[in-house]
């Protein structure tokens, strides 16, 4: 895997757990790639401890080096350019995922206009650089006086990226006149499945939220040949789900029943690392089998204020008005990021294309061949991956229709 990739993928699994602490049993949703290259902006900014504090806990992976050959022949970047170009690179190639798919990655930057956030000498710099790797600016607003039309600016300018697809991402009241600078994350995912679930096999039944409680959904089924491992260790079961041109793909870890004292999942969550979900989820681990796969419908809509959450993870000083160090952006001492912003949406229903190249690639076995059934009546995890750099784009946790 990439060496930016695998980092991406440990800050995601970091992120998850400290979310989850504030939002157990709940769904949870978010863009791991999108927050890390959102904050890449403010590290071009960020100077000394500030600095030194995102690069800790790998947001942007500041401390990365380009040693690692296969990382530059999947993102087609040159070895001397830097963890920026490597992001400009992966996100050039992550946003064009191909017919079936829709992937929208909105992020830009707000500062209130009195403070002086370039310098001539400066402004090029900073400027071409947020545009080059991340495409995105840092666009001067005047929260002081009118903090509201500024408000309606920023939703306006989200629902746009976002093809009127997520609104309203801040509520009124929520930003006020001591704003001095917002990060704003938007995302928006939905993809064709490489093969179609039939409309006519949705039954309504039963989600099992715990061993008390259930809920009822609609489940989707098809039954066919699919990348598929078992975990005997934790009683868990690893399948992926192709979009169409197999460029993207949905992975669910799907553990058994409650046992004992805890769940299966909460066990799954509490041993999940980068390298066991590496391993679970590669070609040597997963096999072509034929599976039932029950999968129910949903729609999850996700928004996060990211301070808390990046405070407890180190993320300390870009938060704090006496010791943030953003004169990369500005040489006026008080600036910091004062809120940090993500929403993201994801639908999940039977549309999809049948795909030639799907089927083909998963070789049927000689033998005859015994059929496993994967039903996620029960919470699950899933992550949506770019196949061809192993980055992953979305995480989350399906807990409650």
């Amino acid at each position: 895997m990439c060496s930016l990739s695998a980092a991406n993928a440990r800050f995601c699994l970091d992120f998850f757990r400290e979310l989850n602490k504030r939002k157990r049993n709940e769904n949870i949703f978010f863009s791991p790639l999108s927050l890390s290259a959102a904050f890449g902006m403010v590290v071009l900014g960020a100077r000394g401890s500030t600095l030194e504090q995102i690069e800790k806990v790998q947001l942007c992976i500041g401390k990365l080096k380009p040693t690692t050959k296969h990382l530059f022949s999947c993102l087609k970047c040159k070895e001397d350019e830097g963890v920026h170009s490597q992001f400009q690179a992966l996100l050039a190639e992550v946003s064009e995922p191909g017919p079936g798919c829709c992937l929208t990655i909105a992020n830009r930057l707000f500062g209130e206009i009195t403070y002086p956030f370039f310098q001539a000498s400066d402004r090029g710099q900073y400027l071409d650089s947020t545009k080059k790797f991340y495409r995105a600016e840092l666009e001067p607003v005047n929260f002081k006086y009118t903090e509201e039309e500024v408000r309606d600016k920023i939703n306006f300018w989200v629902e746009n990226e976002t093809k009127g697809k997520i609104k309203d991402l801040f509520a009124a009241g929520f930003i006020d006149p001591s704003t001095v600078l917002v990060l704003v994350n938007a995302i928006y995912f939905k993809g064709k499945w490489a093969v179609e679930f039939k409309k006519e096999d949705t039954k309504e039944t039963y989600f099992h939220l715990n061993k008390n409680e259930r809920r009822k959904v609609q489940m989707m089924f098809q039954e066919g040949y699919f990348n598929m491992a078992i975990i005997e260790e934790l009683k868990t079961k690893v399948i992926e789900l192709q979009y169409f041109n197999n460029e993207l793909s949905m992975f669910i870890l799907l553990p058994e029943d409650d046992c004992e004292d805890f769940t299966g999942l909460e066990r799954l969550e509490c041993v999940l690392t980068y390298e066991k979900l590496a391993e679970w989820t590669s070609s040597a681990t997963m096999q072509p089998l034929r599976v039932k796969v029950y999968l129910p419908q949903f729609k999850m809509e996700e928004s996060y204020v990211l301070n808390n959450t990046l405070q407890e993870m180190g993320v300390m000083n870009v938060f704090d008005w006496g010791k943030a160090d953003l004169s990369g952006i500005s040489m006026k001492d008080g600036l910091v990021v004062s809120k940090a912003i993500q929403k993201t949406i994801v639908e999940v229903n039977e549309e999809g294309t049948e795909a030639g190249c799907a089927m083909g690639l998963l070789a049927m076995p000689l033998c005859c061949p015994v059929t496993y059934e994967f039903k996620a009546d029960r919470p699950f995890l899933f992550f949506i991956r770019h196949n061809q750099t192993n980055t992953i784009l979305f995480f989350g946790r399906y807990s409650s229709p």
